[in-house]
């Protein structure tokens, strides 16, 4: 059996989106021949942990764990690390460079420009070292890196230099595009540096796998090379999971409710409804499962939706497709940032599959918009068009009222 080294910064214990792909490919890699080696993180300050996910993986697998320097648990208690630790995954993620203060600018300063490309530079020599004596006894035929953080594919790219051994890199999400970037006051001297090591690792990898057409288009447009396009996807054991839907008319978020993808506009058009409908007032339940910015519970409270609110907070994975599949409908809304075209949320797969109604709130050009309109699996309105929201809540609402709301 052919062997595959796998660099990972997120693997269990870590919880939420980042550990799911590799975790879910390296489940299915021995049915096509392939024996994966996993090196990830010692003691990583993971956003959120999920001690069940280990259960899910194969056995036997050998994993190579390297304690990882974490500059980010300093600059995240100088900067906005509270007692409450479910405040941190959406704070490290949401700052935006016109709010803050004025340390807190000067912080994400250090960050940005000293930090290159990600928090985890520190992780790539030592990785290194250590990869270059495990390697010796392994004969992988194959390395994978996968980011972000990455610097992971930094470590790849100098493996391969020193072994020889094709190296595929795998980007969950874009390098100079990502949107935190702008949040930085990244320099010139920054930008170009992160622009000359994304160039590296394009031109340098033996092969490319991306998550959407878009950024796709990017690294062929910047750099000439083609990419292979490879979504994120779901478990097909889980659509046993399935039970009967929820008796109420339940908008579900499933994942981290960041602030910039609250949905004014979408708790306006449920505000208006409930004071002219007191049966939809009756059925309404918006409930969020995960972590959940304090500005989008505010807002919720402002429309006076917070009777309506069930806030669940974050559970297990496996705890998540109780709701997953009894929901009436599953919201997805974008991140409101420059490149939101580009992202493709691993969630939007675990919707389709569980075959409820989905609500995208964001790009209706964008990849995931794509996916949804190919699958028939939903309806998908701009943030900021109250006009079609209002169409697609009815919509949906009258098939919920007929026991027909499925996809």
């Amino acid at each position: 059996m052919k062997k595959v080294l796998i660099i990972t910064y997120y693997w269990p214990p870590s919880g939420g989106a980042g550990v799911q792909r590799w975790m879910r490919f390296v489940g299915n890699l021995r049915k096509f021949g392939w024996e994966p080696v996993i090196y990830t993180a010692k003691d990583a300050l993971y956003p959120v942990f999920d001690e069940k996910l280990a259960s899910q993986l194969p056995e036997g697998i050998r994993t190579l764990r390297l304690k990882v320097p974490e500059p980010n648990a300093f600059i995240g208690k100088l900067l906005f690390w509270k007692k409450d630790k479910s405040d941190v995954i959406y704070k490290n993620q949401e700052q935006k460079g016109d709010k803050g203060s004025v340390f807190q600018k000067i912080l994400w300063f250090i960050r940005g420009n000293l930090f290159i490309p990600d928090a985890r530079f520190l992780w790539i020599k030592p990785s290194v070292s250590y990869l270059e004596k495990a390697l010796a006894g392994e004969n992988c035929d194959v390395i994978v890196s996968t980011g972000p953080p990455h610097s992971l594919h930094l470590i790849g790219k100098k493996l391969k230099e020193k072994f020889g051994i094709p190296w595929v890199a795998d980007f969950r999400d874009p390098w100079t595009s990502m949107d935190y970037l702008q949040a930085m006051f990244l320099t010139k001297y920054a930008k170009k540096k992160h622009k000359r090591l994304e160039e590296r690792v394009i031109r340098s990898a033996d092969e490319i796998i991306v998550v959407g057409r878009t950024m796709y288009t990017e690294f062929k447009n910047n750099y000439g090379r083609d990419s292979a396009i490879i979504h994120n996807g779901y478990n097909e054991s889980h659509k046993k999971k399935a039970g009967a839907p929820d008796k109420k008319f339940t908008i579900v978020h499933i994942g981290s409710f960041l602030s910039n993808r609250n949905c004014n506009d979408l708790w306006e058009v449920l505000a208006d409804r409930i004071k002219t409908d007191k049966a939809f007032s009756g059925n309404l339940e918006i409930r969020l499962i995960g972590n959940v910015a304090p500005n989008v519970i505010t807002s919720i409270d402002n429309y006076g939706l917070g009777e309506h609110l069930a806030r669940i907070g974050y559970v297990a994975y496996e705890k998540t497709l109780d709701y997953l599949y009894a929901a009436q409908v599953l919201l997805l809304p974008i991140d409101r940032i420059e490149n939101a075209e580009f992202v493709v949320t691993g969630k939007l797969f675990e919707y389709l599959r569980s075959e409820r109604p989905v609500l995208l709130l964001g790009p209706t050009h964008g990849d995931a918009a794509d996916i949804i309109r190919n699958c028939h699996a939903g309806y998908c309105c701009d943030f900021d068009d109250k006009k079609s929201i209002r169409e697609c809540i009815a919509a949906m609402y009258a098939l919920f009222l007929e026991g027909k709301n499925t996809v």
